[in-house]
């Protein structure tokens, strides 16, 4: 990352030396911006090995966690909790951590501290259907707007209610439509439904 940001300045450099237009300056800056998401596959990967690959190879803390943590190794992945700076990153982390051991207590107490988010809304409209307060989780559920959440939230119902098959009929439907980490938090769901580990 160091050597493309000192070439970013290399380039600025020479641009500005040579006294290049600042509409093409600023056209390059749009297509190399637009190359970089492209090629970021968490962002819209279309296949989840590779994108569970770079998962793999990335030396970022809070991504080594989530390599973990969608393999289900949580004391790895509480390790990888352990070097993320980010305030942020490590809350979600931990969050994450809690609602898989099912410590919803501690999850809530934690979720108090998260602002308003779409994945805060998510999580305790989760909680409220692993503890079964259907006011709760109505309450919860009108608060999310974002349609992959509410796509989660029928399949985990589903899957709380024992309805496996529906669980997975559901996440089939769905999973070509996704793109990037959420088409990976999809396949990794559907993989555990089938192999019983949820």
């Amino acid at each position: 990352m160091i050597w493309f940001l000192l070439l970013v300045v290399l380039f600025a450099f020479l641009m500005g030396f040579f006294q290049v237009p600042i509409w093409l300056m600023y056209g390059i800056l749009v297509v190399v911006l637009v190359f970089l998401m492209f090629r970021n596959p968490l962002l819209f990967g279309k296949d989840a090995e590779k994108i569970m690959a770079y998962l793999k190879k990335s030396k970022s803390p809070y991504l080594q966690f989530l390599y973990h943590f969608l393999h289900k190794d949580l004391s790895a992945a509480e390790q990888a909790m352990e070097k993320i700076r980010s305030k942020k990153s490590k809350r979600n982390a931990e969050l994450m951590l809690l609602m898989e051991r099912k410590q919803y207590g501690k999850a809530k107490e934690l979720l108090t501290q998260m602002g308003r988010h779409k994945a805060k809304w998510y999580a305790l409209s989760d909680i409220a259907i692993n503890e079964g307060d259907v006011e709760a989780f109505k309450q919860y559920k009108e608060k999310i707007t974002d349609t992959f959440f509410l796509n989660m939230l029928e399949i985990d119902q589903a899957v709380y209610d024992g309805k496996k098959e529906n669980a997975v009929g559901l996440l089939d439907n769905i999973i070509p439509k996704l793109r990037g980490y959420k088409l990976l938090t999809a396949v990794q769901y559907r993989k555990q439904i089938l192999e019983g580990r949820v």
